[in-house]
């Protein structure tokens, strides 16, 4: 379904959740009580355009040498600042992205390793896929070695006192159905770092959402009693995020109100 969209367009949930049309850092300069945000960021290294299914709008890490109206550096100071003091950023990465995200967060926010203070940067995990065999997943091969899943960049704002104990390096099978979306993570590894890091009442905020894995991972384990704000430019991953609320089995999709789009 198309449908346009000049303005974001909230789509109501359940009380505290909801899942809105529209520009990230649009959207994300009206939140500034977000305890945790979980990032999947429409960057586009060179060439990225097309491959790996990827058919939504991209835009490039850094855009003063580009037309494009956002980039990653936006996005990124936008999560920062709509998060509340101590708050957590979770961000996908890959081997390109990994190492300009980790260099902006530690240039600009701090590098929290330097001396265990402060904020910004502060470590690295992963999300590594398993094949039917139990063996790490090689499905998209390289010709100088497999990832077999994706890197995850921690950080957070300023000293925080959010401790947790659950590993960032998490072992799934790979995610097989897609929703009618052409990229789609797992649930489990969102659900076990969001369960840890957030209380009952938090506010979760998933920019750049398609299926928003981190918001069901939060809905299995929180119900009622967690807020969540979902954010994509485009209308059809809303589509795909209500077909994962109601085929996924472990989301009790009754709790929440899915509406058709209206175009």
């Amino acid at each position: 379904m198309t449908m346009a969209v000049d303005r974001p367009h909230p789509i109501s949930l359940a009380d505290g959740k909801e899942y809105v049309i529209g520009d990230a850092v649009e959207v994300l300069s009206s939140i500034d009580d977000a305890d945790v945000i979980c990032l999947d960021d429409a960057w586009s290294r060179p060439h990225r355009g097309g491959q790996f299914g990827v058919e939504y709008d991209t835009h490039p890490f850094d855009h003063e040498h580009n037309d494009s109206a956002t980039s990653t550096k936006l996005v990124v100071d936008a999560c920062m600042e709509a998060l509340n003091p101590g708050g957590w950023l979770i961000a996908d990465a890959d081997d390109w992205l990994l190492p300009r995200l980790t260099s902006y967060l530690m240039d600009e926010y701090g590098d929290v390793n330097d001396d265990y203070g402060g904020g910004g940067y502060r470590k690295v995990g992963s999300v590594t896929y398993l094949s039917s065999d139990g063996t790490p997943d090689r499905s998209t091969p390289g010709m100088y070695g497999s990832t077999g899943g994706y890197s995850v960049v921690f950080g957070h704002k300023g000293e925080t006192e959010r401790r947790w104990s659950e590993s960032v390096r998490q072992v799934v099978p790979r995610q097989r159905e897609k929703f009618g979306w052409g990229s789609v993570k797992p649930i489990v590894p969102y659900k076990k770092w969001v369960s840890d890091i957030l209380n009952p009442d938090d506010h979760l905020v998933v920019p750049c959402a398609g299926t928003a894995p981190a918001a069901l991972g939060a809905e299995i384990a929180f119900g009622a009693s967690i807020r969540y704000t979902c954010i994509d430019n485009e209308p059809d991953a809303y589509n795909a995020f209500r077909r994962r609320a109601r085929e996924e089995g472990t989301v009790e999709a009754d709790a929440l109100n899915l509406p058709d789009l209206l175009s």
